[in-house]
């Protein structure tokens, strides 16, 4: 071997080894990150269940009606699979073949990361579940799975800001929860528009080009910005479903308050009413957006509280209801595990 040889493979071992710990230190990075989360969600949920009185928070949780329950497990499943019935009908505009069940899987899937993960991104994973499922390209399936998400966003804060309207007149909410929600809701709308600006927007794409034309940064998101690229190139046949995927979407959240209002009932909460949890559920699913906690664990139990304390409801059954909400949404949505462990993700290589 020559001296140049050797100076190659040394170069070659040399830069092997530095790709390694900068692999290493973004999974430190990342886990860091995620136990932060999980602790700023921790510390809110016990200061919730110490306010409460743990103690009374589980005697109403043991209180419930099994009945009532399991409606609201049967209403969760149909809103989540209004979800996968939008995401199926953006596949189907764009002339792709996917089958409705491999759509329903694949969306189930990324509503179960979606529940674990910061601002709920884990749902952009769909399009891979969806690859492993049926060999869907995935640059193809994001379009869709973008549309899904646009029209989630901007029918969400459209809702949100009539309910905000509805609460601030009817109940006597604290300025602080006011700002809170506001901030919320000014996330849902930022998203949406992103999101529809990413594909509909004329000038992105000069902007791709640009990117990858980048001597460094071109190369670490080449795969990225050819997929934003294909976005935007199958955006005009997604554009076509927005109607129809809205639709889905409000009806996903019209199911998700039948299913809270059968929560309500079962633990004898008061005079709400299924246009109540209408309001509410898109309200709250703002602090669902708040990247600092895992899909606004313990935020968006706070809000459950703060709003039903308000209408009424003793604290440690606003309590009990926002920890069974959460507890049967994770639960519904764990019919996507499959699909999960066959993509094989948390895996190591």
């Amino acid at each position: 071997m020559s001296v140049i040889d050797s100076s190659e493979t040394i170069a070659i071992i040399a830069n092997n080894k530095r790709l390694e710990t900068r692999s290493d230190d973004a999974k430190l990075n990342k886990l860091q990150r995620v136990i932060i989360q999980l602790l700023i969600s921790g510390v809110i949920l016990a200061w919730l269940l110490n306010l409460s009185d743990a103690t009374k928070v589980w005697e109403s949780i043991l209180t419930v009606n099994p009945t009532y329950m399991l409606v609201a497990i049967f209403a969760l499943i149909i809103g989540s699979m209004m979800i996968a019935f939008a995401l199926y009908i953006s596949l189907r505009n764009m002339g792709l073949k996917t089958q409705l069940k491999d759509a329903i899987l694949a969306s189930f899937g990324g509503q179960l990361l979606s529940d674990v993960t910061p601002a709920r991104s884990g749902y952009f994973l769909t399009p891979f579940l969806l690859q492993k499922i049926d060999g869907t390209p995935v640059e193809l399936s994001m379009t869709s799975v973008v549309t899904t998400g646009a029209m989630n966003f901007l029918v969400k804060a459209g809702l949100s800001l009539i309910a905000l309207l509805y609460f601030v007149k009817a109940l006597s909410l604290d300025p602080t929860l006011i700002n809170a929600l506001l901030i919320g809701i000014s996330l849902l709308i930022v998203c949406g528009i992103g999101l529809m600006v990413l594909m509909l927007g004329r000038h992105i794409s000069n902007v791709f080009k640009i990117i990858k034309k980048a001597p460094l940064l071109g190369k670490a998101m080449g795969q990225v910005v050819d997929v934003l690229n294909s976005i935007q190139d199958e955006a005009h046949r997604a554009k076509e479903a927005f109607a129809l995927v809205g639709l889905f979407i409000f009806m996903s959240i019209f199911f998700n308050a039948v299913a809270m209002n059968f929560i309500s009932e079962g633990l004898s909460l008061g005079p709400l009413t299924i246009l109540d949890f209408l309001l509410i559920v898109p309200l709250i699913s703002a602090f669902g957006f708040v990247p600092m906690t895992a899909a606004g664990l313990g935020v968006q139990e706070a809000g459950y509280v703060m709003l039903l304390t308000l209408s009424g409801t003793r604290l440690e059954n606003a309590t009990a209801f926002a920890l069974i909400v959460r507890l049967l949404a994770i639960a519904t949505d764990a019919i996507g595990l499959p699909p999960l462990l066959k993509a094989g993700l948390g895996r190591k290589p």
